[in-house]
């Protein structure tokens, strides 16, 4: 297991590795690049290469047993726990794990919800299952994370490549939004992130904002209201903290003029209109 600079958990744990590309969100996939970069798999991520990029490691089934506090477990920061190459017999053993340390908190992030819809469990509730949607085009993963038997859902809209539109977020606990990182990271003006918050506010759903765009994660962490102001937004379906002034920055990706708060401020808590932006042009397939 790692310790991670991934702002809404604490460690990863990757007892499988590997994956392919299924949607525009995986074109500049991190978890690939390292991979490649380090030798763990050799060909690109593609569906053609799956069989030889995608293995279950049994060796680190038992790693979670040897934290000592309860933690926020990053399940899979590496793979996808429900890709269809993983046997259903072993995906049975790491929900055995998870099922077995209720002091912590397994938060199982898919780009494949509907397979996980079908997926029999169990479900306790320390297992929260997520689901990646980088654009409104993937907006019916909603539908199959709500078909799951998971008891705490949450949504990834990072990275985050158009702008959603209007979603329904019922039977939804968590969204968290995020920007692309890396060289070649795609714009997110911060408006798409504002109007996910307004409906997060609106329909009672904890909002997390964890990065803009840039050319390294975790930069630009603060979200620019329209006003210019700059807040922190850290909540999770357990813990619904208020939002903070924080650092203002140049990764907004819109010309709104920056302004700083004092700390004493208080942010808006409820919904506020903008107009929306226009999606970047598309790119050519790599599926």
């Amino acid at each position: 297991m790692n310790k991670t600079i991934i702002a809404w958990t604490k460690v990863t744990w990757n007892p499988v590795h590997g994956c392919s590309r299924v949607s525009e969100g995986c074109r500049h996939c991190y978890a690939e690049a390292l991979s490649l970069r380090y030798g763990w798999t050799k060909l690109p991520w593609t569906a053609q290469n799956a069989e030889a990029n995608v293995r279950e490691v049994p060796a680190k089934l038992r790693e979670p047993y040897s934290l000592k506090e309860p933690s926020r477990i990053f399940v899979n920061s590496m793979s996808d726990l429900f890709h269809p190459l993983i046997s259903p017999a072993y995906r049975d053993r790491v929900f055995a794990v998870m099922a077995d340390l209720p002091q912590h908190t397994f938060q199982v992030l898919t780009k494949r919800p509907e397979l996980a819809a079908q997926w029999h469990g169990p479900w306790p509730k320390n297992i929260w299952l997520g689901a990646s949607i980088e654009s409104a085009r993937h907006l019916d993963r909603l539908d199959h994370l709500r078909q799951s038997g998971a008891q705490v859902r949450f949504v990834s809209a990072e990275p985050l490549i158009s702008a959603w539109g209007a979603a329904d977020l019922t039977g939804i606990d968590w969204v968290i939004v995020g920007g692309e990182s890396g060289p070649e990271h795609r714009p997110m003006p911060h408006t798409w992130a504002r109007e996910i918050r307004d409906m997060c506010l609106a329909q009672d759903v904890a909002f997390f904002f964890k990065q803009s765009a840039a050319y390294r994660t975790e930069m630009g962490t603060t979200l620019q209201n329209t006003d210019g102001t700059f807040w922190t937004w850290q909540q999770w379906p357990d813990q619904r903290a208020e939002p903070v002034p924080g650092e203002s920055h140049k990764f907004t990706c819109e010309s709104i003029k920056a302004v700083s708060l004092p700390v004493q401020a208080t942010a808006p808590l409820q919904a506020t209109s903008q107009p929306a932006a226009t999606p970047p042009p598309a790119q050519p397939s790599l599926f």
